[in-house]
């Protein structure tokens, strides 16, 4: 009997050590996006065009930016948990041929709503709501 506990005493303790060894959090912790600047890949899992500014900003004060390849956005974001929520979404109103138009017009009815914040073991951003998703890589 005492071998059996000691062993799962020495189970318990490489379990803590292994937990305790983890990767860092993932880039950039969700409180904290101010200050990075994002790569859009895909909108609604459709590829970005490799022409194009498809871009995000989030700036250290509170500011964000945001392109889908013909107008500019912008507003003020804050987090809240693992919430997103962008506020005042302003946008240039310049005619845009596609594939621009629709990648705005999706990327701009997503940021209108609050959206769930996650990352993957690549760094890749992933803001999601009901409208829709958003994918996007850090630059830097």
């Amino acid at each position: 009997m005492k071998a059996a506990a000691v062993s799962r005493s020495v189970i318990a303790a490489l379990a803590f050590v292994a937990s305790s060894c983890a990767m860092p959090p993932p880039f950039p912790p969700v409180a904290d996006l101010g200050g990075t600047d994002w790569q859009v890949v895909a909108v609604n899992g459709r590829q970005t065009p490799a022409p194009g500014d498809y871009s995000l900003h989030f700036g250290r004060d509170g500011r964000f930016g945001a392109r889908f390849g013909c107008n500019s956005m912008g507003g003020t974001y804050r987090i809240a948990g693992g919430t997103l929520i962008v506020g005042n979404l302003n946008q240039t109103l310049m005619g845009c041929p596609d594939p621009a138009a629709s990648f705005e017009s999706q990327g701009a009815a997503i940021l209108g709503q609050p959206m769930q914040v996650a990352f993957t073991s690549n760094e890749r951003m992933s803001l999601s709501n009901g409208a829709g998703s958003i994918s996007a890589d850090p630059l830097r």
